[in-house]
């Protein structure tokens, strides 16, 4: 979900001697995550809810379209699309010679299955919601290699809407039940090997990939590390060639590593979040949570927390260096004025509040030790309560009042609804406001420019002045490669991982 960053007992610590007794998967390029789903994992797209899950989906699987590093639509089975003069029916040309890892040949069958199941609630797909525009009846397979999406009003972005990390194509008619331990798709990987209790997972080359030349690598053995000590020892003992996500101080570590290559994304696209819930007191009252973002030097995090390694946010999925962001400076930090708002509050003396977190992500208990240092000037007691990372995401996220956690990013409209409209499953302040949620469908099928423009600005002045999330920094997504391998490139999605093109000459 990320997205989200989650972590699971099943994976919680797989050690650098773990990886060194495996020889059966020596001749794999050997390719470490950060978050760990355990038995949360799931092959199946529909329910792609964590890093791990992406990790693995992206090697057996292709969208219709993708998002290139500034988050626009490009090709992928769909070789090309159109709209109507009217802009109800969007048009889709599919790739041909496409076959999926059994053989059997894409068709636009596949295409609509894909998207009735995704947006039918009895899938009960988290990503429902954001394909919501979409009508069953009028997504349509016109031949083998055409299919159509007719809406009941213009949506003048769906290429770009439908680019989301649950539109992966699978067969017609695979079920749940099917793709929970075993993807089925047109993707430049095959599984193998797929035994979690073995914490073993082999990805073989797909010999018949419709994209000529591709995959370089034979094989893919994927783990997951939860500590950043052991993913460094990893890299610079060669027993691993890729680290998909690399914090501050592992970077620091490896500046000037000869055995390591940091390899940066295109531009920051990830964020950290203070999440209070606003059905709990004290953060159900709009003064208390203003006071509490108040207090936050936002330069200040992405010196200490990202060691200068990303840009300070304004409370809002959208990063101020973004064309479509609502203000392009940095919130300011006014702790007199925050001292006001929780006396008007009824808090004249100041308010004690716990910040559960864990080293369950980059920086998570760094930016709430900081956090408890910047509150403090405006009476804000901030209690951090340090929790075990194999536990966080079952039994702190989401459950407690005030929480860390981050999310990858996403397209504008993606971000704006993903994780903030009322209806949200993963709605971390459980916030709600009409006239946001209004803004946020309605600019999903607007069609002038300028006024899309103006509705987006505006959702995100209610939700930075109003909502429940402190974002207070977006992070440059940086893998960092084993020296004498290549090909890797992060996408600022952090959802989006491209294998394609990795190789490694020793």
């Amino acid at each position: 979900m990320k997205k989200h960053l989650h972590y699971s007992a099943l994976l919680a610590g797989i050690s650098l001697s773990t990886i060194l007794a495996l020889p059966a998967a020596a001749a794999c390029l050997k390719v470490i995550g950060t978050e760990g789903g355990g038995t949360s994992l799931t092959m199946d797209p529909a329910f792609n809810n964590l890093n791990d899950d992406s990790y693995q989906q992206n090697l057996v699987f292709n969208k219709l379209v993708n998002l290139d590093a500034n988050f626009q639509p490009v090709p992928e089975l769909a070789k090309s699309w159109s709209a109507s003069e009217d802009g109800k029916t969007w048009t889709f040309v599919l790739e041909e010679g496409v076959t999926f890892h059994d053989g059997k040949p894409l068709t636009a069958a596949d295409v609509v299955y894909t998207f009735k199941r995704l947006i039918d609630p009895a899938t009960g797909s988290p990503g429902t919601p954001l394909l919501s525009f979409l009508d069953p009846a009028g997504i349509v397979a016109v031949d083998d290699h055409t299919v159509t999406m007719t809406t009941k009003d213009v949506v003048a972005e769906l290429p770009l809407l439908i680019a989301n990390k649950y539109t992966m194509i699978v067969q017609d008619g695979a079920t749940s039940e099917t793709l929970k331990a075993k993807g089925v798709g047109t993707g430049p990987f095959v599984q193998d090997v797929y035994d979690l209790a073995q914490d073993t997972r082999i990805f073989r080359k797909n010999p018949t990939y419709w994209r000529a030349g591709l995959p370089v690598a034979e094989c893919i053995d994927l783990k997951v590390i939860t500590e950043e000590v052991s993913r460094v020892a990893a890299i610079q003992s060669g027993s691993a060639d890729l680290i998909l996500s690399a914090g501050p101080a592992a970077l620091t570590t490896l500046k000037d590593d000869p055995t390591a290559q940091p390899v940066p994304a295109a531009g920051a696209g990830g964020y950290m979040t203070l999440s209070m819930q606003t059905d709990a007191p004290p953060f159900d009252d709009l003064r208390v949570r203003q006071a509490m973002k108040l207090v936050v030097d936002r330069q200040l995090v992405v010196d200490t927390v990202l060691l200068g390694n990303g840009i300070a946010g304004n409370d809002n999925p959208i990063a101020p260096n973004n064309p479509l962001a609502y203000r392009s400076d940095t919130l300011p930090r006014d702790v007199e004025r925050a001292k006001a708002l929780l006396a008007e509050a009824g808090y004249p003396d100041g308010i004690t509040v716990d910040l559960n977190t864990a080293d369950a992500g980059p920086g998570y208990v760094m930016l709430a030790q900081v956090y408890q240092q910047m509150a403090a000037p405006a009476g804000i007691t901030v209690n951090v309560v340090n929790n075990p990372a194999d536990s966080y995401w079952d039994l702190i996220w989401m459950k407690s009042p005030f929480f860390s956690s981050s999310w990858n990013g996403r397209s504008v409209p993606e971000a704006l609804a993903y994780t903030f409209i009322s209806s949200a499953e993963y709605n971390e302040g459980r916030w709600s406001n009409a006239e946001y949620d209004a803004l946020v469908t309605a600019m999903r099928i607007e069609t002038d420019t300028e006024k899309r423009v103006e509705m987006v600005k505006r959702a995100q002045q209610i939700l930075s002045e109003e909502g429940g999330i402190i974002i207070p920094v977006f992070f440059v997504d940086t893998a960092v490669l084993r020296t004498g391998c290549s090909g890797y490139v992060p996408h600022p999605s952090a959802a989006i991982y491209n294998f394609e093109t990795l190789t490694c000459t020793q």
